[in-house]
C-alpha cells in the first residue's frame, strides 16, 4: 500500500501539535513530512526509524567531539536531524495505526541519547573550541559535560520511579482506573511549567538552533555552562517535588490500607 502525502499531515491532530515545542510546530513537524514518505513508503517501520535515531544521535555525539570544523558541522546537522527522525516514527505509527508498548520503549530509548551523549560531547566540544576558559582549565568543561548529563538522566529515572510506584500503589488499592493527567494539563501547576521549559528550552526546542549558533561562533562553552545548570536546577528542583509528593502520596496510602483493613474486618 502507498501511503500518500495526506495521509501523513492529516494524521497528525491539532492537540498533538499544540504539545510540542514552538521550534518543532515552527519547522520540524513540516521536515519531518517528506521525510516520513519516504520513510514509510519503503518499508519502515516506526520501530526501525527509532532503532536508527538511537544510531544517528550517537554517531552525532561522536563527530561533536571531534576536533575538526566538518566533523562538528556534521555532527550539528545530525543532532538536528535527530529530532526529526523523532517526529517520524510517530508519524508512521499514526499513519499505521501500529502504536505498540516496544514502539513507546524504542521511542524512549532513542530519546534518552540526546540527555546523554550529547551533553557530554558538548563538552568536549567546548573543550576542543572555548576562548573564554584558559587552556590548562579546560578538561573542567568535560568535566561539566558529564555532570550535566548525570544530572539530566538521573532526573528523569527519579521521576520515572516515582511514577512506578505510583502506579504499583494505584493498583494495590484498585484505582488505576482514577488516575488522570490533571497535574501536566493545569497551566498552574509546577508539572505543566516545568514540562513547557523543559521543551522549549530543551533538546527539542533553543538547543536545536542553539548548536549551530554556538559551532559558528565558537561558544559552546557558554551554551554548556547555561545547559548544565539548567539540568542542575532542574534536577534539584525534581528531587524535591517528588520527595513531597512521595511523602504526602504514601500518608494518604497508608490511611486508605488502613480503612480498607477495617472494613475487612
Amino acid at each position: 500500500m502507498k501511503y500518500t502525502f495526506r495521509d501523513i499531515t492529516s494524521s497528525l491532530t491539532k492537540k498533538k501539535n499544540s504539545r510540542s515545542s514552538l521550534w518543532v510546530q515552527l519547522w520540524v513537524r513540516k521536515a519531518s513530512f517528506p521525510v516520513t514518505y519516504v520513510f514509510i513508503n519503503t518499508g519502515w517501520s516506526a520501530n526501525m526509524v527509532s532503532v536508527l535515531s538511537w544510531i544517528v544521535i550517537f554517531v552525532a555525539a561522536v563527530l561533536l567531539s571531534v576536533n575538526n570544523f566538518g566533523c562538528m558541522l556534521a555532527g550539528v546537522i545530525l543532532t538536528n536531524f535527530w529530532l526529526v527522525l523523532d517526529c517520524v516514527d510517530g508519524n508512521i505509527a499514526r499513519v499505521k495505526k501500529t502504536k505498540t508498548f516496544m514502539g513507546d520503549f524504542f521511542d524512549a530509548v532513542a530519546g534518552y541519547g540526546p540527555f546523554s551523549f550529547t551533553t557530554v560531547a558538548l563538552g568536549v566540544a567546548a573543550f576542543h573550541t572555548s576562548f573564554l576558559v584558559p587552556e590548562k582549565y579546560r578538561y573542567l568543561l568535560i568535566l561539566l559535560g558529564g555532570i550535566g548529563a548525570v544530572a539530566n538522566i538521573y532526573m528523569r529515572l527519579v521521576h520515572q520511579k516515582y511514577m512506578n510506584c505510583f502506579f504499583a500503589a494505584k493498583k494495590v488499592l484498585n484505582e488505576l482506573d482514577e488516575i488522570t493527567l490533571k497535574d501536566t494539563e493545569n497551566k498552574r501547576s509546577f508539572a505543566y511549567i516545568r514540562e513547557q521549559i523543559d521543551k522549549n528550552f530543551g533538546v527539542s526546542g533553543l538547543f536545536m538552533p542553539w548548536l549551530f549558533v554556538a559551532l559558528f561562533t565558537d561558544t559552546f562553552d557558554i551554551m554548556l555552562v547555561c545547559y548544565t545548570l539548567y539540568y542542575l536546577l532542574s534536577f534539584t528542583a525534581i528531587c524535591v517535588l517528588y520527595c513531597r509528593k512521595a511523602s504526602r502520596f504514601e500518608s494518604e496510602v497508608q490511611k486508605k490500607l488502613a480503612e480498607n483493613k477495617k472494613v475487612g474486618e
